[in-house]
């Protein structure tokens, strides 16, 4: 059957929803035994039966023998010269390949099946211009940058000797560890030079204070009751005693605020490390208030422009961000038969978020449709150019991965001009807040 005989099928509506229809297909008799006939020469021309040569077989002895093959390429070939123009006349153009439902074949009768299609939410994207964002700008003040300077000089510390010679809350200590539960050792809970931050918290409530006030060398015993929680389940909620040696107390110094640690940090002079610092402040604010327009502009889209979105569509989205989540877990240190416990769980909560995603495509995409916001070549060659110049002697490199992620970066710089100009077209009200150290 040609594809203008498809259209002799008749079609009828059987469900249509704003994602999906769904239709029922009759194929005329006629046009089942036409095909039929064209499969069963087809057939004849290679089939293989006891007594005759390939290809020359009785077309009775065909019929007799490759009847469930004949039937089953009949229906697939009548599907296929029956499905997309079915759909096409009623003005679908289907996501991906439609779901058949319904098959009910008979070489005597007409054939008849019924398939749901997936297809785009036909809507009109609305209140894109002047949304009214609330930004806040802070300002950077000289306490916020003599902070961060001081983070700095937190991570750079080193730890040394404890001058006092005495375990405070501000310690870090060294310590032998024989934990028993009356009379028996608990393996478990004892050790050797175990170490111990003071200044974060403590799994085992009451054990730093147990430590404080100990000299280098001293041992204490030091009685903990165990949290109910506690996986052990013959120690958990009960009473064990730690027989505690203290063998080092440090204490963490911080390095001088001077040109030698500016210079550590491959800069020449404290005055240029607080300039280069207070860059970095001003750059990540920057981008925390484009973070956080953009956050507004996408909550305010979603907010005017609610419609349904392709469940198979959420689906693929949906297996995106637990992909993503397990990645993260696994970097972590997590196993991926302990993901497995939890991944069944993740699709129902993220289900809200990947409809969102699928969502906000649309709306954008739309937007870009309206305001005929497309990448140019020039586009594309200024990027490459720009990644080029930000790599230097890697040229051929960039050159290849540019080639290989094409439409990945094009697709990120399209999003990038959408978001520019909706930005452009806001209504931005900017306070001015200043931050505390």
């Amino acid at each position: 059957m040609t594809a203008k005989e498809a259209k002799k099928a008749k079609v009828d509506v059987v469900e249509t929803k704003p994602c999906s229809i769904t239709l029922n297909i009759e194929v005329p008799h006629s046009e089942v035994l036409n095909e039929t006939e064209v499969v069963y020469r087809k057939l004849q021309s290679v089939a293989q039966v006891p007594g005759f040569r390939a290809g020359k077989s009785p077309m009775e002895l065909v019929k007799k023998n490759f009847v469930s093959k004949a039937k089953e390429t009949v229906i697939e070939n009548l599907i296929q010269q029956t499905v997309f123009s079915s759909l096409k006349a009623h003005g679908v153009a289907p996501i991906n390949y439609p779901v058949i439902e319904e098959i009910n074949f008979d070489f005597d009768k007409p054939f008849i099946y019924r398939m749901k299609a997936e297809r785009h939410p036909e809507f009109k994207v609305k209140d894109y211009k002047g949304i009214k964002i609330n930004k806040e700008s802070r300002e950077i003040t000289d306490a916020l940058v003599d902070k961060r300077i001081d983070d700095l000089r937190e991570r750079n510390a080193r730890l040394e000797e404890a001058r006092a010679g005495i375990v405070s809350e501000t310690s870090f200590v060294s310590a032998d560890l024989n934990c028993f539960l009356g009379y028996e050792p608990i393996a478990e809970l004892s050790a050797k030079n175990q170490f111990f931050d003071l200044t974060s918290p403590q799994s085992l409530k009451g054990f730093k204070e147990g430590l404080i006030g100990l000299k280098k060398g001293e041992e204490k015993e030091i009685k903990i009751s165990m949290p109910q929680e506690y996986p052990n389940k013959k120690i958990a909620g009960r009473e064990v005693m730690f027989k505690t040696r203290v063998n080092e107390i440090k204490e963490k110094a911080l390095p001088a605020l001077d040109d030698e640690f500016a210079k550590d940090l491959g800069l020449t002079t404290i005055v240029e490390l607080k300039e280069k610092v207070k860059e970095v402040v001003s750059a990540e604010e920057k981008r925390r208030g484009e973070d956080e327009t953009d956050k507004q502009i996408i909550e305010q889209l979603l907010k005017s422009n609610v419609f349904p979105v392709p469940d198979s569509l959420i689906e693929e989205q949906l297996d995106y961000l637990v992909k993503r989540m397990e990645k993260r877990f696994v970097e972590q240190g997590g196993s991926k038969n302990e993901w497995a416990k939890q991944a069944k769980e993740m699709r129902p909560k993220y289900r809200e978020e990947a409809e969102k995603n699928v969502r906000l495509s649309y709306v954008l995409n739309s937007v870009a449709a309206e305001e005929r916001l497309d990448v140019t070549d020039k586009d594309m060659a200024d990027e490459l150019d720009k990644l080029i110049k930000a790599n230097t002697g890697k040229e051929d490199e960039i050159k290849k991965y540019f080639e290989e992620n094409k439409s990945s970066i094009a697709a990120r710089l399209k999003e990038q001009k959408i978001f520019e100009f909706l930005v452009k077209e806001a209504k931005i009200k900017e306070t001015k807040v200043k931050t505390s150290a």
